[in-house]
């Protein structure tokens, strides 16, 4: 990630409100989730599931922000359907995504047979896949960031169902006990977590 870029970027919300980004994590933790378009079944579970943990979040002084493709009036439509309490940004000119490195895939790739039980999984409880955004190639991705220009956890989603684990959020939030800023400012050295397959930081800063 490109931190300075990333925060430099302005995007308009779900009313049409243009945000800076980095004036959100500027004194308090963000976690910051890149959904791969609006209508995506797996994204909106994953941003149901950042909605049940929304309290958690903000008991630990933090906010939770989604950035996804599909235009204003759909990120109101996503925002009202679903429930979302938090922030909803629309990147569909990829100003946000490039700064980030968030992964973009072949077309075909997204029909990976790894993934087909996991959507299976998901429309039995519940989830539909909705008209698409923009960029349906690419993929998720969640980073914890701040307060200030530092990146406390990444995970760039491999696969369509590649989220992060929710405790491995949790967990980076500086209210949960954590070690405070891992990477600050410079490019984010990964570790690979064998259990959740979320990345960290590394314990010692890259300049």
């Amino acid at each position: 990630m490109d931190l300075d870029r990333f925060s430099n970027v302005s995007l308009p919300d779900a009313d049409g409100t243009t945000r800076r980004l980095g004036d959100f994590w500027a004194e308090k933790p963000v976690v910051v989730v890149f959904a791969r378009h609006f209508g995506c079944l797996h994204c909106r579970e994953h941003a149901a599931d950042l909605r049940d943990v929304y309290d958690d979040v903000r008991a630990r002084g933090g906010e939770i922000v989604a950035i996804g493709t599909g235009d204003v009036g759909y990120a109101k439509h996503f925002v009202t359907e679903d429930e979302i309490p938090y922030p909803v940004l629309v990147d569909d000119h990829a100003e946000a995504a490039r700064a980030a490195l968030v992964k973009r895939v072949p077309f075909l790739a997204l029909f990976n047979p790894k993934t087909f039980a996991a959507t299976r999984d998901a429309r039995k409880r519940g989830f539909r896949i909705h008209k698409p955004g923009k960029r349906v190639t690419q993929l998720g991705a969640t980073f914890v960031l701040g307060p200030g220009p530092s990146v406390r956890y990444e995970h760039i989603d491999q696969t369509t169902v590649d989220h992060a684990s929710l405790d491995e959020v949790l967990a980076a939030l500086p209210g949960a006990g954590g070690t405070g800023p891992l990477i600050a400012p410079g490019p984010v050295a990964l570790s690979f977590s064998s259990e959740a397959g979320g990345r960290v930081g590394s314990d010692t800063s890259v300049s």
